[in-house]
Formats: C-alpha cells, structure tokens, sequence
C-alpha cells in the first residue's frame, strides 16, 4: 500500500488528496452518496489505515470515512464550495481519531450522508465529543 495515503497524511496536507479534475463539475455527489456509494470499514482502522483516492471511491462505489471525505472535498472544491476542509472526529476515551468528515460553509459530509449543517451543530448531534477542523487552501 502506498504510505502516501497513510490517513493521517489527509489531515497533515488535505489539498495533495483534492482530485481537481474538471470531471467532478457533472458528477452528481448526492445521487451517487443515495444510491451508489457503499460504506465499507478498512480491516485496520486507526493506524494502520489508508486512503483511496476520490476517484478510485466513485468507481468502486465503496469506502470508509475518510475515502467519503476526500470525494466529498473533491466535489466541494471543484464547485467552488466556500470554507472547505476535512475534520477528524474524537470520541471519548479514545485517544485517536475515530472518524473523518469533510465539511463547507452549509454542509457537513459524513460517510454517505450530506447534512445542511455547520461542524459545529452535526458535532453537537453526534457521539464525537470533537472535531479537528483542518480547512483546504486551493490555489485558483
């Protein structure tokens, strides 16, 4: 597996994992997040979890938070989507990230579902007890 895609790198460098392909302007997120996309868990979570690219998701129609995430970032950006970015998830006593949302300035995109929400108001309604917000800075 490539270590490039180790998970905790999405958060360390989230705009490396940001497909910029003109592709995601007809992908419809919330057709393929209803019907298509399958929430599968890695068999490692945790550290030794990896990524897949946000495309090679869409594809296969499956993946975990993270892979979700990165194709929601994805789809964000390219529709020029304000404030974007990826947060990770705590939830108590767990000392590391359980999950992995992206997130805009309307909307919170958590593995299959796409909440009209701030981070703060889905963190409140959630069983994680905090989110690591890291925000994504795309060059133009």
């Amino acid at each position: 597996m490539d270590v490039r895609r180790w998970t905790p790198f999405t958060f360390i460098a989230p705009a490396r994992y940001v497909d910029r392909d003109d592709w995601w302007q007809s992908f419809d997120l919330l057709e393929w997040s209803r019907s298509e996309y399958s929430w599968r868990e890695d068999p490692w979570n945790g550290v030794r979890d990896f990524a897949r690219r946000p495309r090679e998701c869409v594809e296969t129609g499956r993946g975990d938070c993270e892979d979700y995430a990165l194709v929601a970032l994805s789809w964000a950006a390219a529709h020029d989507r304000d404030d974007v970015g990826l947060g990770f998830c705590w939830e108590w006593p767990y000392p590391w990230p359980r999950h992995v949302i992206a997130f805009d300035d309307e909307r919170v995109y958590s593995s299959g579902r796409v909440h009209e929400t701030s981070v703060e108001e889905w963190t409140a309604d959630s069983r994680y007890s905090y989110v690591l917000e890291r925000r994504v800075s795309l060059p133009p």
